[in-house]
């Protein structure tokens, strides 16, 4: 009797330590996330749950993730890699990314009932669900809309500066460092225009050899423009044309240098091509792959005596939004025109459609570029390091602006609300040879 009653005591045991052993394994381990479950869709993207249901739960997961958002027609979700942020996109129009699963699988997963025992299965949420999910009207309808998007603070329409995180009052979304203002100090508007600037900005700009003090304040009006972004969004902002007297002169050096400052990476350039629609697939491929707000279209040249005429660079550069061909499809890459356009050249010649459209910045340099040395520094590690110092003293010169009641520039240009936005703010601050090159460089170019 007891030796039957011993056995099954045994029998006992080992079935709750095998039990235990199975709970064990299912248990939550150090570090693992607490993700929300959605049931309802199968593996195979099918539903055992009224669809409604699943798509209602489905987009309050996402809203209430705070990282899921719509830019123009794209859903994109904010993403993070190695301290850096930005937003990535999980549509194209309609079309489902092929990284949405992964990345979606980090604020849900799904879970049904296994058919052979009492565990449940989870998994991925499937690509085949994903695409109905983020395609249904109700789920966009409720998702939160970016109208700006920037690796900086940018000033918002009322002139006030907006930091890192997301302004739902205005559609901003802003990844990048919080900036303390720096007020310039009192200066006149004697002397080199390079000794009336910010002491960081002056540091940087110092060894780039450009031609004249007009060229040194349009570089400032560059930076300050992709400071008031939301501004010029829906008004334009000018082609940047940057020009040299021979190659090697620093040109795509000081526009890399730029995309540093603005969004604290390195920025990809686009190989000039005399063929529109290659130089379209070029440019989004670009724009596709990194989180830039540049579009840096580099080394362009033509046939001598012939002029730079691009229907692709005049169509886009100065549109609301921005439509380029994705290449390998019949689909296209949409995105509101938030970016600053560069046009590098030596001595090259351009369309006047073009040339009414630009901010000239020009490069003089004699003798053997290759000997230049940029005063013991390098301008990129340079813009890295004083990234957030430049940043603010741009900052307090917009401050200065508005304490001064923000006077008008004075100086015309094609894009008028631009030129007298940026104008204004760098008279404000002595630097009134902006764009006081237009005339000269209209006839070199």
């Amino acid at each position: 009797m007891t030796s039957r009653c011993n056995h099954s005591r045994g029998v006992h045991l080992h079935a709750r330590f095998q039990q235990g052993l199975r709970e064990a394994e299912r248990a939550a381990r150090p570090g693992a996330r607490d993700l929300p479950k959605l049931r309802g869709v199968t593996q195979n993207g099918l539903y055992n749950q009224p669809l409604e249901n699943v798509l209602i739960h489905g987009r309050e997961i996402l809203v209430n993730s705070g990282k899921v958002y719509i830019y123009h027609h794209d859903v994109v979700m904010e993403d993070e890699s190695e301290g850096v942020r930005r937003i990535v996109p999980l549509t194209t129009g309609h079309r489902i990314e092929p990284i949405a699963t992964s990345l979606m699988a980090n604020l849900f997963f799904c879970a049904q009932a296994s058919p052979s025992n009492s565990q449940e299965v989870q998994f991925a949420p499937p690509q085949q669900f994903l695409a109905t999910l983020l395609n249904s009207l109700p789920v966009r309808g409720h998702l939160p809309r970016i109208k700006t998007y920037a690796n900086r603070p940018v000033f918002d329409e009322d002139f006030q500066l907006r930091g890192p995180g997301w302004h739902p009052d205005i559609g901003l979304l802003v990844h990048g460092p919080e900036v303390e203002v720096v007020l310039p100090v009192n200066q006149s508007a004697e002397g080199p225009v390079r000794d009336r600037l910010p002491p960081r900005l002056r540091e940087w700009l110092s060894d780039f050899c450009l031609t004249s003090d007009a060229d040194v304040a349009n570089v400032v009006g560059v930076l300050l423009t992709a400071l008031l972004m939301p501004h010029f969004v829906n008004t334009g902002k000018p082609i940047i044309l940057l020009d040299a007297n021979q190659p090697g002169t620093g040109k795509t050096l000081l526009a890399i240098s730029i995309g540093l400052l603005l969004d604290g990476r390195s920025p990809r350039t686009t190989p000039y091509s005399t063929d529109d629609e290659e130089l379209s697939k070029r440019a989004c491929a670009t724009l596709r792959d990194n989180p830039q707000s540049q579009v840096i279209i580099d080394n362009a040249k033509t046939p001598a005596g012939t002029a730079i005429s691009s229907a692709f660079v005049e169509a886009n550069s100065t549109a609301f939004v921005i439509s380029l061909r994705i290449l390998g499809q019949s689909s296209t890459f949409e995105r509101p025109n938030d970016l600053l356009w560069f046009l590098t050249m030596n001595g090259t010649l351009a369309s006047p459609d073009i040339v009414s459209r630009c901010l000239p910045i020009r490069f003089h340099f004699a003798g053997d570029p290759g000997r230049r040395q940029f005063g013991g520094r390098d301008p990129l590690e340079f813009a890295r390091q004083h990234r957030v110092e430049i940043l603010g003293e741009l900052a307090g010169m917009v401050l200065r602006w508005t304490q001064a009641g923000r006077p008008r520039g004075r100086r015309g240009h094609r894009l008028t609300h631009w030129a007298e936005i940026v104008g204004g703010i760098l008279e404000a601050n002595h630097l009134p040879e902006f764009m006081s090159n237009l005339d000269d460089a209209a006839v070199e170019f």
